[in-house]
């Protein structure tokens, strides 16, 4: 608790991190202070939790995270428990913090779930108020590319368009509620059983974004950076950390091929395929080029720091058939620092989510922009 408004307000980490609410859990006992200086009311795990959402929203205007959305604008949940006798009244009138009884963690998460919803429906509209371009679709929300603010001074009471570090030129899912998320999942299904090219699943991967963060839990950031030199390389994706890079600087590079492509050879000692091996070469020349004097300009320009760590992925392929091919690819990643990643397993994580989770529909403007 101490050190969250300092690093959210003097760590440039927080600037880069990409979150969608801030959740305190105060649901434990009294907390003994051996300094006579603490104010006793303090000493309740509550109370904290009130002054911290205090200390949140009174954050400066221009603390924001990588798209442009204000530290103090973002829901702040306390859990508690119910018999939290010193939380009275007043201190649930006072606070715009969203009191949350912990009750079980399905029960729970599903509150916070709706607590993000609303504020997500909320910065939905607070977008088209400054211009941003908003469409509705198939169970989505998407924004345009007019996150390329003409105005670099346009903010509002959720968005602070100078911090918002986005470079996308068409359009980008933002939300979606349980329809979007089966159509992301069907529409997935259907490019990678046509088995289509590296290009049309780079297309679909920036629209989506969440296929791949939730994937690789990071955000992906699509061709960049774009080297000095060599001249004109650029990684299909790096990921770098939710909440900002910490100590160890840590970004992940991925190269990108279609789902068409064998991940494993027929030859006698079976091992990787060409195109494996060729990606897995090329993915570890991007890792040696990012720390290249020249280019550590736009790395940054990037990023917003210069990784001091990189893990490596490819992503290529379907998964093996049968289990020699999976013991044979096991095998063999086990040999590898870099990780093979199929499109089977991509389409894994987010079919898991409809088995496990309802996402509730998003109430959309009913005005278009």
């Amino acid at each position: 608790m101490e050190r969250l408004t300092s690093y959210l307000r003097l760590d440039r980490s927080s600037s880069l991190a990409l979150v969608d609410a801030i959740v305190c859990a105060a649901e434990t006992d009294m907390i003994a202070w051996e300094s006579p200086t603490v104010d006793s009311m303090l000493s309740f795990p509550i109370t904290r939790a009130l002054k911290l959402a205090e200390d949140v929203r009174a954050l400066p205007e221009n603390c924001a995270m990588r798209d442009g959305r204000k530290w103090k604008s973002l829901p702040f949940v306390i859990l508690h428990n119910a018999a939290s006798y010193e939380l009275t009244p007043e201190m649930r009138e006072d606070t715009h913090a969203h009191l949350v009884v912990q009750r079980g963690t399905d029960v729970t998460l599903r509150q916070i779930q709706t607590i993000v919803d609303e504020y997500q429906n909320r910065v939905l509209e607070d977008y088209r108020s400054v211009g941003i371009i908003i469409r509705f679709e198939n169970g989505r929300a998407q924004i345009g590319a007019a996150l390329r603010k003409k105005d670099p001074h346009i903010e509002s009471e959720f968005y602070y368009a100078a911090a918002d570090r986005r470079t996308n030129t068409g359009w980008v899912t933002v939300k979606r509620d349980s329809e979007g998320l089966r159509n992301d999942v069907e529409l997935f299904q259907h490019l990678i059983d046509i088995g289509a090219n590296e290009t049309r699943m780079h297309q679909f991967f920036e629209e989506h974004p969440a296929l791949l963060m939730e994937a690789r839990m990071g955000i992906p950031i699509s061709h960049r950076p774009n080297f000095v030199r060599p001249s004109d390389w650029k990684p299909d994706f790096a990921f770098s950390p939710i909440l900002g890079p910490q100590s160890d600087r840590m970004i992940e590079l991925l190269e990108l091929k279609g789902p068409m492509e064998k991940t494993l050879s027929r030859e006698q000692h079976r091992g990787f395929s060409a195109k494996v091996h060729a990606a897995v070469d090329q993915v570890r020349d991007y890792d040696h080029y990012l720390r290249y004097p020249d280019n550590l300009q736009v790395v940054e320009e990037a990023f917003g720091y210069v990784p001091a760590k990189s893990k490596l992925a490819v992503l290529i392929g379907r998964s093996p058939a049968d289990d020699y091919e999976r013991e044979v690819f096991e095998r063999r990643q086990a040999e590898l620092n870099v990780k093979v990643i199929t499109y089977d397993e991509i389409l894994q994580t987010q079919a898991n989510q409809i088995k496990r989770v309802r996402i509730p529909p998003f109430l959309a403007p009913t005005r278009i922009v």
